[in-house]
């Protein structure tokens, strides 16, 4: 099982000294985690297809997780008990037409949880080349592409696309918080400021006032 944080280098001292040691406190092993740092400034989405790429070339899954999350308590065992196909550890209520929908779903009901996602190494790599050799050429993509964002809508349409019949799973309690707003805001979408989106169904938020006083 291997983990991934995705990272910007205003970042890195978040993942550092906070993320990284909360996940290894609960036995998570420092080889099993590989931080995808973004130093050459390539930005969001084309970091996270070339990310996608390199999973790909490995067998099994992997764990997806932002720069700027907080994990619950028993993240380390909740997400070797959910190890299997993709699942979505993540759901936030400015997506509320989806929230409702817990468990296994089918995947247009899949909730948009770049923040938290275990996501099988091959369906990755078939992302990636879907994106670079088709999806990217199309004109109806092309704002998209050249505002170099929107990583989870991408992901979200190959899936409806190519996958369409597949079964995924909408985990509630959620495994992660979005604590962007205790860290300096959102450093993709800088118009929302620090304006809170939090996960829906996170229960531990007492871990987040203890960042809070930690920071």
């Amino acid at each position: 099982m291997q983990y991934m944080i995705h990272a910007s280098p205003k970042r890195m001292w978040y993942v550092e000294k906070c993320l990284i040691p909360s996940m290894t406190d609960q036995g998570i092993l420092d080889k099993d985690i590989v931080v995808w740092n973004d130093a050459r400034g390539k930005g969001n989405l084309v970091s996270c297809m070339e990310s996608f790429q390199d999973c790909g070339k490995r067998d099994g899954g992997t764990w997806h997780l932002q720069d700027d999350v907080i994990i619950c308590h028993d993240f380390a065992k909740r997400t070797a008990d959910f190890d299997n196909g993709v699942v979505c550890g993540f759901c936030c209520e400015h997506f509320e037409a989806t929230t409702e929908n817990i468990g296994e779903v089918e995947v247009r009901l899949m909730w948009y949880s770049f923040q938290c996602i275990r996501i099988p190494n091959q369906l990755a790599g078939e992302c990636a080349d879907w994106f670079y050799n088709d999806a990217s050429k199309r004109d109806k993509y092309r704002f998209k592409v050249l505002s170099n964002k929107y990583d989870d809508t991408f992901w979200m349409d190959f899936m409806a696309e190519k996958h369409r019949d597949m079964k995924v799973t909408n985990l509630v309690p959620n495994l992660v918080d979005h604590i962007d707003f205790v860290i300096g805001g959102s450093l993709v979408n800088k118009l929302r400021g620090n304006k809170e989106r939090r996960a829906f169904y996170f229960e531990d938020a007492s871990l987040v006032e203890e960042l809070k006083n930690k920071l």
